[in-house]
């Protein structure tokens, strides 16, 4: 696995309007990578905007199976200077995690639950997203446990973590030459957690957690505690 770091230049137009549509940075995303080779046994492509205090700060997170050829991605929404992208080997990183250890920790992801329509208790429940910061952090506690980490709590004995981001997304998507309109609640998470199965947060590390991973969900991220 690999995980690499893109500063978007956001005063470009392109670049402006790639960020406008989770569709399309997906889009671009794949197109790092040889057709149909974005997903392997060890891993899928993720991906997350990571959002600065300044408007102009953006940074497109991507964890792969392979490295990405980020080139065409430069040249459409990168920098004229510098290196188009920090691409570095995942794989000593994810190897050396330990049960017991602290980390911090980053996620976007898409918060839902399935609701069966009333009196049709054998139909297919419908996701919803999660709208209310408190519901997306609850859905992360059921989450944390299958995902092989638990989070830390604080002085207070509260979850130590914070909705730092939430969003409301709308986009067209094009599906067989028709296209429709996709919304997705979103938060992003930023916290401490303690590993607890090793292996369990290796899987999610590199699968992601939760729906809607095609469009900058479900990458979580380590970074040693302070």
């Amino acid at each position: 696995m690999f995980l690499t770091q893109f500063d978007v230049n956001t005063g470009r137009r392109e670049a402006q309007r790639l960020l406008g549509s989770p569709e399309r940075v997906h889009a671009a995303v794949l197109g790092c990578f040889p057709p149909d080779q974005s997903s392997t046994d060890l891993g899928r492509t993720l991906w997350r905007l990571d959002r600065g205090t300044q408007r102009h700060d953006v940074r497109l997170m991507i964890a792969s199976p392979l490295s990405p050829d980020m080139r065409a991605l430069n040249a459409q929404a990168g920098w004229q200077t510098g290196s188009p992208a920090r691409t570095a080997d995942y794989d000593p990183f994810l190897l050396g995690l330990r049960s017991g250890t602290v980390w911090r920790f980053r996620l976007t992801a898409n918060p839902t639950v399935s609701r069966r329509p009333a009196g049709e208790p054998r139909q297919r429940g419908q996701r919803v997203g999660h709208v209310t910061a408190t519901q997306q952090l609850e859905w992360l506690v059921k989450r944390a446990e299958r995902c092989g980490f638990a989070l830390a709590a604080d002085s207070s004995g509260k979850p130590a973590v914070t909705v730092t981001r939430r969003d409301l997304l709308k986009f067209g998507r094009r599906t067989d030459g028709t296209g429709r309109t996709v919304t997705l609640s979103t938060a992003t998470f930023d916290g401490t957690l303690e590993i607890r199965d090793a292996d369990e947060l290796r899987h999610a590390l590199t699968h992601g957690i939760g729906p809607a991973k095609g469009y900058g969900c479900g990458l979580l991220t380590l970074a040693p505690p302070r």
